[in-house]
């Protein structure tokens, strides 16, 4: 069964989505409340271009902002789940050691066992920053912008780093555009749609690099998640009509798997409560789920032909669904549902049958081109741009090949719903 990381916004995180990740997930991991930064600071001299053996501090890369009393109210979370934290299910944890941002270095640069490449991190960073449809999906679906004073979100747009402005002959990054109440508010909401872009970068190819899951609680990253995952997909789609090699991958796009629990009830848990509905029932449930996807995807990497993969995906969700009768009568209080089933959409059209943020859904889409995948042709590419798709596709099978990544690592959890029948 797998780990999740929770990845992190302005807000701390709530005690809601810890319960409903530990109803779904082996362990939990949280980020660091210092642990901002896109990546370490000290390695943004190589990432831009500069000899990988001089290291300094210059001022936060892209950090993530923190709204007013983060650190309390992260206090204040972890001493209500504290069960959970003594038990070994939740962990507080750097992406990084937080204590190589300090000092001047010459000879190795020192990232502190950062798993990702900074200097493709920037990059690909850089690239989708500039693209407004990825800047209005940060913040589109918000939370933040429409709950806090203009006062307060100023502040958190002060929250820049040198990730976004000039670097060699390359321009510093634009503003969003768009229309806005308050034209003050357009440089701040441009650098925390930056920052979002960033959390979630960061958050993916962490998972990618250890084996986890990544949780989007919050919508509007989830959007950004989602708007990588589309921009990936049509550049797959494309590459497939010249190289077999992706025909399959973005079939798997189509599998919407949905756990739904009431979340006014799991409010009322305690989290001792939490740990006990985590029963034998529960872990066969996960157990088959995941082994569910990644043969799913699996089978996406080696079908070849659309109507066998469907053919076959529908056998495994028909026995799958089997399953759960046992953790649905353990869970009947919470109104536990589960509903997986395969989307006739895909790609964009997959996108539009998202519906609105559903309270006490967990729905988790599968993608067969890998994590990985996702921030190269997500990121790093845009589909009107592409003139040669062979040393795309030759940089996508060495980033498979380097993350090692399977079905695993290609799982993406968000808390939205899909449009569904089976919807309680």
């Amino acid at each position: 069964m797998y780990s999740t990381y929770l990845c992190p916004t302005e807000e701390p995180v709530s005690a809601l989505a810890i319960k409903r990740a530990l109803l779904t997930f082996d362990r939990v991991l949280i980020a660091d409340p210092a642990d901002r930064d896109f990546f370490p600071p000290r390695a943004f001299l190589s990432a831009m271009g500069s000899p990988p053996f001089l290291a300094m501090n210059m001022g936060p890369v892209r950090p993530l902002g923190k709204v007013s009393g983060y650190d309390n109210r992260l206090d204040e979370v972890m001493e209500e789940v504290g069960y959970a934290r003594r038990t070994g299910l939740i962990d507080v944890i750097s992406t990084y050691d937080l204590s190589t941002d300090k000092g001047f270095t010459i000879g190795l640069v020192p990232t502190g066992d950062y798993p990702l490449n900074p200097q493709f991190m920037l990059w690909a960073y850089r690239n989708i920053a500039r693209d407004n449809s990825a800047l209005m999906a940060a913040i589109s679906s918000d939370q933040i912008l429409t709950s806090h004073s203009k006062e307060q979100l100023l502040a958190l747009g002060a929250w820049t780093g040198l990730a976004d402005g000039s670097i060699n002959d390359d321009p510093e990054l634009p503003l969003i555009q768009g229309a806005f109440a308050s034209e003050e508010l357009r440089p701040a909401s441009s650098s925390i749609a930056r920052a979002r872009l960033a959390s979630v970068m960061k958050s993916v190819g962490y998972c990618t690099a250890k084996q986890l899951v990544p949780s989007f609680d919050n919508p509007a990253y989830s959007q950004v998640a989602h708007h990588m995952v589309r921009r990936a997909t049509k550049v797959v789609d494309r590459m497939s009509e010249f190289d077999p090699h992706w025909t399959m991958r973005s079939q798997v796009l189509k599998i919407a798997h949905d756990e739904y629990i009431d979340d006014s009830v799991l409010q009322n848990l305690s989290i001792d409560d939490v740990v006990a509905l985590r029963t034998r029932a529960w872990g066969r449930q996960a157990e088959h789920r995941d082994a569910m996807l990644q043969s799913i995807s699996s089978l996406a990497k080696e079908a070849e032909a659309v109507g066998f993969f469907e053919r076959e995906v529908r056998d495994s969700i028909v026995a799958y669904r089997a399953t759960f009768d046992d953790i649905a009568r353990e869970r009947s209080a919470l109104k536990f549902q589960v509903s997986c089933e395969l989307l006739q959409v895909g790609g964009a059209g997959m996108t539009a049958a998202l519906a609105g943020s559903i309270p006490g859904v967990l729905t988790q889409m599968q993608t067969a081109i890998g994590a990985a995948s996702v921030l190269v042709a997500g990121c790093l590419y845009a589909i009107e741009k592409i003139k040669d798709y062979k040393p795309i596709s030759d940089q996508l099978v060495s980033a498979e090949a380097e993350f090692r990544d399977t079905a695993r690592f290609g799982m993406h959890n968000f808390y939205r719903g899909f449009k569904s029948s089976h919807r309680p």
